[in-house]
């Protein structure tokens, strides 16, 4: 399933307001921008099949991520039983279109997942109201869309354990992908979409995390 592109503008869009507001400093100068032209300006809700939010080159996209390039894991063997029963399970959860069945796994955690970059009161309704549809099933589409992608292995750090992260190229800067990971990049997002975010220098759709024990860690879109 291809994820619809305006729900990937909806979330960048979300993300550039963010930004904009945690920071008076947000302009990327390394090019002029143009003014948009008549019909193709950038609005908000709305985007025709050939319209396209265009990013000059971000002047700290070489330090955009913290891990850049990983190996790209497709095979299971690599990962242990707690992160692949969680991963399962979330999978199972989410085929079934009810939000609510992630609430039992939420609640049995030390820590809940990171699901936005503040601190919703209630994580299962703020994913529902964050939903198009109104009821979390978009967002569960996408869930299952990233889960069954190949993945990657970040490091253990700092007291922290290792991180395995849905799609693996949520961790990779995007430039010089082989043939086979543009196809899986492709599953998930279009190639206009993968040129604004190698623009951009990195992955800013969502991404799944799920550490060594078995924890989930994150379903969130950003930087």
């Amino acid at each position: 399933m291809m994820i619809k592109m305006f729900r990937l503008r909806q979330c960048f869009a979300a993300f550039v307001l963010s930004l904009m507001l945690s920071s008076s400093a947000f302009a990327y100068s390394t090019s002029p921008v143009e003014n948009p032209e008549p019909g193709n300006a950038v609005d908000g809700e709305q985007f025709g099949d050939d319209e396209r939010i265009i990013l000059p080159e971000a002047p700290e996209r070489a330090e955009r991520q913290g891990y850049q390039n990983l190996e790209v894991h497709r095979d299971d063997v690599n990962l242990p039983p707690a992160v692949l029963s969680a991963r399962d399970e979330l999978i199972a959860a989410a085929k079934t279109g009810d939000i609510e069945l992630l609430r039992a796994i939420i609640k049995r955690q030390a820590n809940p997942p990171v699901l936005s970059f503040g601190d919703p009161a209630d994580p299962i309704e703020f994913l529902r109201q964050s939903s198009n549809d109104g009821e979390g099933r978009e967002l569960l589409a996408i869930m299952i869309e990233l889960l069954e992608a190949p993945y990657s292995i970040m490091p253990a750090e700092n007291g922290e354990p290792e991180i395995y992260v849905w799609p693996a190229y949520a961790t990779n800067d995007l430039e010089n992908l082989s043939p086979a990971e543009l196809i899986d990049v492709y599953k998930i997002i279009s190639h206009q979409d993968l040129e604004e975010m190698q623009l951009f220098g990195g992955w800013y759709f969502f991404r799944v995390g799920i550490d060594a024990n078995g924890e989930w860690r994150y379903f969130v879109a950003g930087d």
